[in-house]
């Protein structure tokens, strides 16, 4: 049960149509509100209440706050390697195999859009490595749609470049007034769109039509919600994967309910799962 203090606010973002808070963690959303309330210097709620309904800019503030964007290219690197080495380059063998000509993957909670252009790399180089002319789509959504713009741009400042190796820095990067810049070969891979894993009128994002993803990555993002919620999201997951497709999900984060049964963890040391039934 939300503390009552907290309501007023968070009442206020809903009925002015801003921010819907029902589906979020509790603690997360008191957390961020008392981070907002330390950086504005107001002491109590009444006070900040008053704040927000009266500053053009908190609201937008506030809202992002709520939303947690911490994002760099490569992060969990382990995994990351893992990911390279052992998953996409069997996933790349069977389509060969198979003569299958196509490789769909979903970035689930995009934020920032290293992550989806870090995949984009790595693929990249395997399809190169393996002189395959297999097409690669990697659909990559969020719901914040600054979020979604900023990752577009694929230009990051020195903090988000801290994981990628030399090779693929010099290969993938561009400089220019002190940002790095993704080359359009790779920025080419990549399609960005807006989306609420929480809607209830699609199973994936209409940009990739039918789902059908050999890979997902959704890191990071369960943890904010409620259990309840965390199971819509997982329904999603679901219908859109393959059978024998991959799911990976953040540190601490597994699937949950029914779901438990329909997923195989593959890895020792990530939380990659396998689709199997």
């Amino acid at each position: 049960m939300m503390k009552n203090k907290y309501v007023p606010i968070l009442e206020y973002l809903k009925k002015e149509k801003l921010f819907d808070f029902g589906a979020y963690q509790v603690g997360m959303l008191e957390r961020r509100i008392e981070n907002r309330m330390m950086k504005t210097g107001i002491k109590t709620l009444e006070n900040y209440l008053f704040y927000l309904q009266n500053n053009l800019d908190e609201p937008a503030l506030l809202i992002d706050n709520f939303r947690i964007h911490v994002s760099e290219f490569f992060r969990d690197s382990l995994c990351f390697e893992i990911l390279s080495k052992e998953i996409l380059e069997k996933i790349i063998f069977e389509k060969q195999q198979k003569e299958d000509k196509s490789l769909r993957v979903w970035s689930a909670g995009c934020s920032y859009g290293e992550e989806a252009y870090s995949l984009a790399m790595l693929l990249n180089e395997l399809k190169l490595k393996e002189k395959t002319a297999i097409n690669i789509q990697i659909f990559a959504t969020d719901v914040d749609k600054e979020a979604v713009r900023i990752a577009g741009l694929g230009a990051y400042a020195n903090e988000s470049m801290y994981n990628v190796k030399v090779g693929l820095f010099k290969k993938y990067f561009t400089e220019k007034d002190g940002k790095h810049f993704i080359v359009p070969e790779i920025k080419k891979m990549v399609q960005f769109s807006v989306y609420d894993l929480l809607d209830s009128h699609s199973y994936a994002p209409s940009e990739s039509v039918f789902g059908d993803f050999d890979l997902i990555l959704c890191r990071n993002v369960l943890i904010y919600f409620k259990l309840e919620h965390q199971t819509h999201i997982f329904s999603k997951l679901y219908k859109s994967l393959k059978t024998n497709g991959i799911l990976m999900l953040g540190e601490a984060e597994t699937p949950i309910n029914h779901y438990v049964n329909k997923f195989k963890n593959i890895s020792n040391n990530c939380k990659i799962f396998k689709k199997i039934q």
